[in-house]
């Protein structure tokens, strides 16, 4: 009987431990379906600070107010400043569309493997002459947003855009060439499409004079041109993209003013990460061909590899080192019969 008064005494304790516990198990459930969700700051996936207790409060009292500010440069201090002044500059209309002034992105943004586009980019090649074993070229400009037009709900917008670039060539001691560009594109983007209708003028110089005196006769090189440039972003990585050019205006050394020589073309991709990358960035490779009536049709090649940090957010807001080859007549206007190979180490901005 004792053994069996025990063994009774010690299944009602069992059964009553595993009540307990079923009964905090079902406690915990329920309440962790409405634990309060963490507020974060706003645009931000960071947590709120949480906000002082009373009692650290009234320490407070007494702290100048420039003391309990956000610390200048932070996301608290940059965020509010930073909304209000794109509002300022933003106009709703009464169907709901949206006019931006000075907008902060580009809907077209230049390739990077095209060698006539803006940005801000230094090159170290080892292309040599009679006199140098190599030459640096360089590239000073940049792309503004003037105006933007959005239309709410359908995924569209417009944009007009302005952009300078000086694009040099300098050996030792001596600037050899030197192009200089400047367009307004009318711009466009419907999803993962974009495109851009643009005025673009350019103007080709010498610049050694023992070069000048062999082009003695020769005229300037210019060209004023209307371009249509198309693009498509797909797996959001992957961008193609191609360009046709006419200069209504056009004069070249030793060359005729026809048709053919006035109109160009190319074909191009670039693959890379197109979000916020950090610091640790990603790796990108691009890729350009280009074929020009003034140069017989003959294909000029750019390939790029290099690693690449990136916020879309920002004007000039992607920084990259890569290596870049070259095969093909020169770039440069005043030196366009001129057969070049050769392999850079470059770093540029770009927008």
């Amino acid at each position: 009987m004792r053994l069996g008064g025990r063994t009774h005494w010690g299944l009602s304790m069992n059964r009553v431990l595993l009540v307990l516990i079923v009964g905090a198990l079902a406690t915990s459930s329920a309440s962790a379906q409405f634990l309060p969700e963490i507020p974060k700051l706003p645009g931000t996936a960071l947590p709120a600070p949480k906000p002082l207790p009373p009692t650290a409060m009234a320490t407070l009292t007494n702290v100048p107010q420039q003391m309990l500010l956000p610390l200048p440069g932070s996301i608290e201090d940059q965020y509010g400043v930073e909304l209000e002044a794109r509002e300022a500059l933003t106009k709703n209309t009464p169907e709901g569309n949206v006019f931006r002034f000075l907008p902060s992105t580009l809907l077209w943004e230049p390739p990077l493997a095209v060698k006539r586009d803006p940005r801000l980019q230094v090159l170290g090649t080892n292309l040599s002459d009679d006199r140098n074993s190599y030459k640096l070229d360089t590239s000073l400009g940049g792309t503004l947003g003037l105006f933007r037009y959005d239309f709410v709900g359908r995924d569209a917008s417009l944009q007009l855009d302005i952009f300078g670039v000086a694009h040099t060539r300098f050996s030792p001691g001596d600037l050899v060439a030197s192009d200089y560009r400047a367009g307004l594109p009318l711009t466009w983007k419907r999803g993962w499409w974009s495109g851009k209708i643009a005025y673009e003028h350019t103007s080709g110089y010498l610049g050694r004079s023992d070069v000048q005196a062999l082009v003695i006769g020769s005229r300037q090189y210019q060209k004023d041109e209307i371009v249509l440039g198309l693009s498509r972003i797909l797996y959001d990585q992957l961008r193609l993209y191609g360009h046709a050019a006419y200069a209504f205006g056009y004069q070249a050394p030793d060359r005729e003013s026809s048709s053919g020589n006035r109109s160009r073309a190319d074909l191009g991709f670039e693959w890379f990460d197109r979000k916020p990358t950090g610091f640790a960035g990603t790796p990108f490779v691009a890729g350009n061909a280009d074929w020009r009536g003034d140069q017989d049709g003959q294909t000029n090649l750019t390939i790029q590899a290099g690693w690449l940090w990136r916020n879309p957010y920002q004007r000039f807001g992607t920084a990259r080192v890569f290596i870049e080859h070259y095969r093909g007549q020169s770039p440069f206007g005043q030196l366009q019969a001129t057969r070049e190979t050769f392999t850079s180490i470059g770093f540029g901005f770009d927008y």
